[in-house]
């Protein structure tokens, strides 16, 4: 069955992917030459967010990408729309070039993940590799549970936000996420909600050298892609300029639209992070408070009762010993590479602290604390010493 294009003004080209060649005069032996690195924007998109993975398709066509880079694209959109078969797309020079096309898939699985991340990496070697998560997300919890968990207020609209992994109402969880990422990248970017919590970075810590992501919703407009990637392809990579010309883009707008926060996170002191926590946490001296109080923490959600807390506003209301906070303090300073957030979320919720990572708390909700016990942030951070 053939597919339609995406646009109609696209027509699919054979693959041209020339590699480029070192010869040794001496030996008359070629050497492979890779191109720098090859980003892969995976667009589970098979959902309510299509026609804004078009806007965002024009705004990668109108990215500059080196001509020693490679951007891949993998796009799977609904039935009903005229892209009716998901593909693997390469973009050069404004273009689009039909690399494969496959048949109906569930996008928000892992083995369909870990397909398409093998198809273009063939397709398309390099020295190094970034992959951008597109997609609905809701962060470390379980398939469902977020959308039916009651909002604390009502007045702004759920088609405003993109929160990764959904396909025709499919999820992939976190686990089956880092699970099906076959090698580890030099970054992974999620362009969805809530990715950015300590859940989810943990999770991935061995699958990237460096992760981007948001603790709080994303609007549908997502990265400005145009801005964005040109700073994927420069050595070194320029992260903090990715995430400057993010929030550049929505500290610009007004009322609803100015929402935004963004992480750039080391992966590598991950686990310093958690093993240190658990040793405070398990320590005579920490002087952990039982309960925290949560109305004096720094919420990431409009919830009635929120599920995404800032991390270091948590630790300072669970650990009053100083010496340990300032340890953890300064470990936070590694981990965290990056971070910014606009003054409100949506208009209502005031972000007046922010560490750029948040934290589940509190534990007492049985539809979320069990699945949150298989986590290796659970296992490895000493969390459950809160309750």
């Amino acid at each position: 069955m053939s597919c339609k294009t995406i646009f109609s003004s696209i027509l699919y080209d054979a693959v041209a992917f020339m590699l480029c060649y070192s010869c040794s005069s001496k030996e008359e032996e070629c050497a492979l030459a890779l191109p720098e690195r090859t980003v892969l924007v995976y667009m589970a998109a098979d959902n309510d967010l299509y026609r804004n993975a078009q806007a965002d398709l024009e705004e990668m066509l109108q990215a500059p990408v080196p001509s020693e880079g490679n951007l891949v694209v993998y796009l799977d959109a609904p039935a009903w729309s005229a892209d009716t078969c998901p593909q693997l797309l390469h973009i050069r020079n404004g273009k689009l070039t039909s690399v494969k096309q496959y048949g109906q898939q569930n996008s928000a699985s892992g083995r369909v993940l870990q397909t398409v991340i093998g198809d273009a990496m063939s397709a398309f070697p390099a020295e190094s590799y970034g992959l951008v998560l597109w997609s609905h997300g809701t962060g470390w919890l379980p398939k469902g549970v977020y959308d039916n968990l009651p909002r604390r207020r009502a007045g702004y609209s759920a088609a405003l936000m993109q929160s990764f992994g959904n396909d025709d109402g499919s999820e992939m969880d976190i686990i089956e996420l880092a699970e099906a990422l076959p090698a580890k990248f030099e970054f992974i970017i999620f362009d969805a909600c809530l990715m950015g919590g300590i859940e989810v970075l943990y999770q991935l810590r061995n699958k990237a050298n460096t992760i981007v992501a948001s603790p709080t919703e994303v609007l549908v407009a997502g990265l400005p892609y145009t801005q964005v990637l040109p700073c994927l392809f420069t050595s070194p990579i320029g992260y903090a300029q990715a995430a400057q010309a993010y929030m550049n883009y929505y500290k610009s707008k007004s009322g609803v639209e100015q929402t935004a926060s963004i992480t750039v996170i080391n992966a590598g002191e991950l686990e310093a992070f958690a093993h240190l926590l658990s040793r405070i946490l398990q320590s005579e001296t920490a002087e952990v408070a039982a309960v925290p109080d949560k109305k004096e923490i720094q919420k990431y959600d409009l919830l009635e009762d929120a599920v995404f807390y800032d991390l270091e506003d948590c630790l300072m209301n669970v650990i009053k010993n100083e010496a340990s906070l300032l340890s953890l303090r300064q470990q936070l300073a590694k981990m965290v590479i990056y971070h910014d957030y606009t003054p409100y979320l949506l208009g209502q919720l005031p972000l007046t602290r922010s560490c750029g990572v948040s934290i589940y708390l509190p534990f007492g909700n049985a539809a979320l604390d069990k699945p949150y016990e298989q986590l290796d942030w659970y296992a490895d951070s000493g969390v459950g010493f809160l309750r």
